[in-house]
């Protein structure tokens, strides 16, 4: 598994957005951070993809839209995640980008861009589903962070 941007966990100065993977017994953790919700989301997204792929740059995208969002920081963030998980299931195509912003009403909408399942490289296990166990999505100390545990 890959990490960027890895925190220290005693020094919380304002960084710029990233994320990590950790194991975690048979499952991986997904954690996220950036200055507003929709970068946080989105670097969590791209977290829980490197979790299962690597794309190679030549891939050709297409645009998919994404729902609207579930109400409340932490069901979007749930939303979103079996979204993406969706579209592996059903229509066998990868994430590899999120374009998402903030909408009036207080939501969250984008898309994604998505390759076919047979353009990536399987690097790890496919996510079968998210977990609601220490699950948190909050703005902490002047930034959002996120916290999701990934079935795989």
């Amino acid at each position: 598994m890959t990490e960027r941007d890895l925190p220290d966990a005693d020094a919380r100065p304002h960084r710029a957005a990233g994320h990590r993977l950790a194991p975690h017994t048979a499952d991986c953790i997904v954690e996220a951070w950036a200055p507003d919700r929709a970068g946080c989301l989105t670097e969590a997204l791209e977290g829980l993809v490197e979790v299962f792929v690597d794309v190679p740059e030549s891939a050709t995208t297409r645009y998919w839209p994404l729902a609207d969002s579930a109400p409340g920081a932490e069901d979007e963030l749930v939303s979103l995640f079996e979204e993406v998980i969706y579209a592996l299931d059903v229509f066998g195509v990868v994430p590899v980008r999120f374009h998402l912003a903030e909408t009036e009403d207080g939501g969250i909408a984008g898309d994604m861009e998505v390759v076919s399942g047979d353009e990536v490289q399987n690097v790890g296990p496919v996510p079968k589903g998210v977990s609601y166990h220490d699950l948190s999505m909050k703005l902490e100390e002047g930034e959002w962070r996120c916290h999701v545990l990934v079935d795989v």
